[in-house]
């Protein structure tokens, strides 16, 4: 029997999103939570599987995105794994405020709703415009923490790097006993930029497939000067295997949708899930600790979301095409930048004798194709790159 697959598109943490996500799992439901931005090829209506569970695209292992379908005990488990660790340190879980900035098809989004329930404390999300505008949000904040003996976030790098700019921002920062700080390794000058602020972060890894993080750096470990993603989570072990990946065992690694009717688990055998990441452990007085050295394909990171290079490709392909764009390759590759880590850059050879006004109609119909993607994927720049149709002095106009 199947049963149906409930779509809730959210845009961020919007309010109403977060009553449907609730209102669904309360009556056992399945809900497939997207980014509305995002356009599905195949979207389920149906699968054989029970709820009440949550779907969510997931960043993959092998240069592309995966539909990753976790049980609420999944989420649960997470929750209380988090919750003892917390409790480890002296928190007191029902004393908790937990502000949300994150979006909720994204785990780490998705999962303060979940924390919130278990230990029994309030989540109240933040919304992209509130974060930008920091007296605002400073105001706020304070006040909303007057009854609460513990203040938690999670932050993406990029969120990170937009607060520390601005003065309200680091008070904002300053104001937290805990920020975990996933998505991406954070720079050495953001590290020593926080540490000189005395901000408490906790760098973690974990993926969609582990439902939130397995592993976590403790904030006063951060403020010594320990440069990894901290210890590997109880209810979780790490290995390396022989390529240099991180292999990780788990209770709470979802299952893979293939079609309706047919799903793969992420783990071997043996129960190991091999993801697409690099890594080291390493024991500090005892104890074991993670440290991310990156990506093992051509994925990469832009603002902590993963970019696809080869999903770009396929798209622009199937537009190409449509179109009868006079292209004949590009290269799709990362760009380097300070706020979100890396930006896409599009270098395109046109076809011999394409002219000038060709060209410039040609990027015309590209760029305005791309601005209906997701933030994160599109392009910052547009390389035209040829020997015959355009000049080097000429290439300049398309550079941007």
């Amino acid at each position: 029997m199947k049963n149906k697959i409930h779509i809730i598109e959210v845009e961020n943490n919007e309010t109403q999103s977060v009553k449907k996500i609730t209102e669904k799992i309360r009556e056992n439901k399945i809900i497939y939570v997207k980014n509305k931005f995002y356009q599905d090829e195949n979207i389920l209506d149906s699968i054989t599987e029970n709820g009440p569970a949550i779907i969510l695209n997931s960043s993959g292992s092998s240069g592309k995105p995966r539909q990753c379908f976790h049980r609420l005990d999944n989420l649960q488990l997470s929750a209380i794994t988090s919750g003892k660790w917390l409790i480890e340190q002296g928190f007191e879980l029902q004393k908790c405020l937990i502000l949300n900035t994150l979006p909720l098809n994204h785990i780490s989004g998705l999962m303060p709703i979940f924390r919130s329930q278990t230990w029994g404390c309030d989540c109240i999300n933040i919304s992209p415009n509130l974060i930008k505008k920091t007296r605002e949000l400073l105001l706020f904040t304070i006040k909303c923490k007057k009854n609460k003996k513990h203040l938690i976030t999670s932050l993406v790098p990029t969120q990170l790097q937009r607060l520390l700019a601005q003065k309200d921002g680091i008070s904002w920062l300053k104001i937290f006993d805990l920020i975990w700080v996933g998505g991406d390794s954070i720079s050495r000058e953001t590290a020593e930029q926080c540490i000189k602020e005395k901000i408490k972060l906790a760098p973690c890894y974990g993926s969609t497939e582990t439902a939130a993080m397995v592993t976590s750096l403790k904030p006063k470990e951060f403020l010594r000067g320990f440069k990894n993603v901290g210890e590997i989570l109880p209810d979780t072990k790490i290995r390396i295997n022989a390529q240099g990946l991180i292999e990780i065992k788990s209770a709470r690694i979802g299952i893979e949708i293939i079609d309706s009717s047919k799903i793969e688990n992420f783990k071997n055998k043996s129960g190991w899930w091999q993801t697409g990441d690099l890594g080291e452990i390493n024991q500090i007085n005892n104890s074991l600790y993670l440290n991310f050295l990156g990506r093992n394909d051509n994925a990469f990171n832009s603002g902590g979301e993963i970019i696809f290079p080869e999903v770009i490709k396929s798209r622009l392909n199937d537009f190409i095409m449509k179109k009868n764009i006079p292209i004949n390759k590009f290269n799709i590759s990362k760009l380097p930048d300070r706020l979100w880590g890396n930006k896409i850059k599009i270098i395109i050879e046109f076809k011999e004798l394409t002219n000038h006004k060709n060209i410039e109609n040609s990027l015309n119909l590209l760029k305005k194709f791309s601005q209906s993607w997701p933030k994160h994927e599109k392009p910052e720049k547009w390389v035209v790159k040829n020997k015959n149709a355009i000049s080097e002095k000429t290439n300049s106009k398309f550079n941007k």
